[in-house]
């Protein structure tokens, strides 16, 4: 184990800088692939709040925020910011503006094809808001979010260099009330640009990089896999006595559940469960961490683009015999057609269509790739 840590960690040291996030240690990337799979499960299920949403609501989305913070390194990088934000820039708003133009797009040439009340006009307001529309808010508003908190968490990286750690721990409470207040002055309305969402998560990425430099980026495992499935539990335990308390919540429309500490604690308690289980795989389950890495890999693509294979539900409902008013009416109980298809379907498509064609690449990683 440990001579496959430093074989890991030669690897790191001889990427671009600007892209060391992306050096593949695979507890990580299988993190990512369980987190991706908890989040298209979600959506999959939704607008219906049940246990299931409500619990993994509550650390599904702050665990890309914290592995964010993870998985940046402030020695290296804390001096070369403009470098670093414009490769965050371009591979997370490149794919916003492009694929927020093409639902535009879409809208106004065939506004019939999409089930919306919104006119075209509504798109482009809301577009231009940053946020919502309320109700039918678009999953591509993960996308600023992580590059603004991302951009705020390296410039106060930067700015407290000087100060002391538990300085910068103060800054977490001091973000957080802050977003409180600005969801509080706003509401009923969502926040332009989802401000309180980009300070809650860069919260998130303080509490990553707080545990990468107590801990660095070891597997979150123990000498006994007993005690880390003992503690993965307490944890897990902790993190649905607390979302049950806390309620269903949805940052992308500001709902943050009853108490934002509880959402704080349980993105924390949620991550580090992950972490255990990822590190599990990573390290005894070979054929499951070859597909997890595969699926961290992709986590990106495979989220802009699943909602798309949400539509194909009903026609391969239909193809199976089933008649067009009972899938209707039957759209709850049909959501693991969605997460199959969301999963899978998506997969093949980054895989063979997104990563082989250039303006596909492009719009969904902000990055042209040559077609192999």
């Amino acid at each position: 184990m440990c001579r496959r840590s430093q074989v890991q960690r030669k690897v790191c040291d001889h990427m671009p800088d600007s892209l060391e996030s992306s050096s593949r240690i695979d507890w990580i990337d299988v993190s990512k692939g369980i987190g991706i799979i908890l989040v298209v499960l979600v959506h999959s299920i939704i607008p219906l709040i049940n246990p299931v949403t409500t619990h993994l609501s509550s650390f599904a989305i702050p665990l890309f925020f914290v592995l964010a913070g993870l998985t940046y390194d402030s020695e290296k990088h804390r001096y070369k910011l403009k470098r670093i934000a414009k490769v965050r820039g371009r591979q997370f708003m490149v794919p916003y503006f492009c694929l927020y133009s093409i639902i535009m797009v879409i809208f106004y040439l065939i506004p019939n094809a999409v089930e919306s009340y919104l006119t075209p006009d509504q798109v482009v307001f809301w577009f231009f808001y940053g946020s919502g529309p309320p109700d039918q808010s678009t999953h591509l508003w993960f996308l600023p979010v992580l590059y603004f908190g991302f951009i705020l968490f390296i410039l106060l990286d930067r700015i407290l260099v000087p100060v002391s750690r538990w300085t910068r721990l103060l800054l977490i409470p001091s973000l957080a009330i802050i977003a409180v207040g600005i969801n509080s002055l706003f509401a009923p309305m969502l926040v332009p640009w989802h401000l309180g969402s980009i300070l809650i998560s860069t919260n998130f990425m303080l509490i990553g990089n707080e545990i990468r430099i107590a801990y660095g980026m070891r597997p979150w495992l123990t000498r006994s896999r007993i005690l880390d499935i003992v503690l993965a539990i307490m944890a897990a335990a902790v993190v649905v006595f607390l979302s049950e308390i806390n309620g269903f919540t949805d940052i992308a429309v500001d709902n943050l559940g009853n108490n934002v500490w509880f959402y704080l604690i349980n993105g924390t308690l949620g991550s580090a469960v992950l972490f255990i289980l990822a590190s599990l795989i990573a390290f005894h389950l070979k054929s499951a961490r070859r597909t997890l890495v595969l699926l961290g890999n992709a986590s990106q693509e495979v989220y802009e683009f699943h909602p798309l294979t949400f539509l194909l539900a009903t026609p391969l409902m239909l193809l199976l015999g089933w008649p067009l008013g009972d899938i209707n009416a039957s759209f709850d109980a049909l959501w693991f057609v969605r997460f199959s298809a969301g999963i899978f379907v998506s997969l093949i498509a980054v895989l063979y269509l997104i990563r082989k064609n250039g303006f596909l690449s492009l719009a969904f990683t902000g990055y042209r790739q040559r077609s192999r």
